[in-house]
């Protein structure tokens, strides 16, 4: 008798709060307690480091990215794709040899420094011609050179560090890299800022690749070999920014992107046949081998799904939606065969069977990426880039 509210006699309306709030309770446990398992499964400090990185750092993404302006979407694919070409700093930390490289892990990794490099310098000087497109001629003078002054005082600073014997100042330069990339994301918010945003994207990639040249303390002979690769792919990436039209500077973006997928792949590749060796011993094998596998697959996947938003935008190959038939099973099969791929990485000690199951991840996941991408209509194509 006493279930009824009011007058009316109506039952009681149920707590509209009670269900949404148990999902969000609910989702914020399960993400703490993976977060627990993680660190039962994996306790080395290192794998705890990065994750702690990553966390916060897709916590700082989001929230930069989400008050971006819509008509600077495009600059901003391009900043961040540039920014991604730090990549260049995982091949130059397996770079070998002397003025050639000394084994195929070293060729792989020149490799990668090379096709990263493409990718930073031609990315930026996209991002600054496609701001200039917003340039009008009331506009005052800017004075963007004068951002040399901080890129002296954290590059010289720190080799001025270095001599004096502050070997681990690396660290610091890392994180001040680290906050010029987060500054250059958030400085595209506004048409105000884009331009310090850019500066500051530059500043923060190259202190990055300085801070690990300096660290490796490399022989003169194998700092000329990582200076030919860095020097190759910026002539490269310039060279192309530079000549293409400023309509064809959208779709450069995403063929841009994929020079990063393909530096990811060749890292890992050479990161596997650098390392294998120690697989045996090192207690933390499991880590790094899933680290290869992973970095296989989205960069497997990120290259050709790239070239194929670059080939929709640019009029190359048809924009309209192409799939085979039963596009979902046929997805799902090729995602499936990955994971099992992945599986006899991370199991079979071999060096053959790792080998080709790695070859077989790198080979289905550009399948997955180009099958994937040719299924979005022509309009849809920079949406799908963003999301590689």
């Amino acid at each position: 008798a006493d279930t009824f509210d009011g007058p009316s006699g109506d039952a009681a309306p149920a707590d509209p709060l009670f269900a949404p709030t148990l999902r969000t309770a609910s989702l914020t446990a399960a993400s703490l307690a993976a977060l627990l398992a993680i660190n039962v499964a994996a306790p080395d400090p290192a794998l705890l480091q990065m994750m702690t990185t990553f966390a916060l750092s897709t916590v700082v993404g989001y929230q930069v990215v989400w008050g971006v302006a819509h008509a600077l979407h495009s600059p901003l694919m391009s900043v961040t794709n540039a920014v991604s070409g730090l990549t260049a700093v995982g091949g130059l930390c397996l770079m070998n040899g002397g003025v050639l490289p000394a084994d195929t892990a070293g060729a792989l990794a020149a490799a990668a420094v090379f096709m990263s490099s493409i990718n930073v310098f031609g990315g930026f000087l996209i991002t600054q011609r496609m701001l200039d497109m917003f340039k009008r001629p009331t506009d005052p003078r800017e004075h963007t050179y004068l951002y040399a002054v901080p890129a002296a005082a954290l590059v010289g600073g720190y080799y001025a560090a270095l001599a004096g014997g502050y070997g681990n100042l690396y660290q610091m330069a890392y994180l001040g890299s680290a906050l010029c990339c987060v500054g250059a994301i958030g400085g595209l918010a506004t048409q105000r800022t884009a331009r310090t945003g850019n500066a500051l994207g530059v500043l923060g990639v190259g202190g990055g690749i300085a801070a690990t040249l300096g660290m490796l303390g490399a022989s003169p002979a194998l700092y000329a070999q990582m200076g030919a690769a860095i020097g190759a792919g910026a002539l490269i990436g310039t060279g192309i920014a530079r000549s293409m039209a400023v309509t064809s500077l959208p779709q450069l973006v995403a063929a841009f992107h994929s020079f990063v997928g393909l530096a990811a792949v060749l890292t890992c590749g050479a990161q596997f046949v650098a390392e294998y060796a120690h697989f045996a011993t090192d207690a933390s094998a499991g880590v790094h081998k899933l680290a290869i596998a992973l970095g296989s697959f989205i960069g497997g996947v990120t290259f050709t799904g790239s070239l194929v938003a670059y080939g929709k935008l640019d009029g190359s190959i048809t924009s309209a939606s192409v799939a085979l038939p039963a596009k979902n099973v046929v997805n799902a099969a090729m995602a499936a065969g990955c994971l099992g791929a992945m599986g006899v990485f991370m199991v079979d000690p071999s060096y053959t069977a790792e080998l080709y199951s790695l070859l077989a991840i790198n080979g289905l996941a550009m399948a997955l990426g180009a099958h994937t991408t040719m299924a979005i209509g022509g309009a849809d194509a920079p949406v799908g880039g963003t999301v590689l």
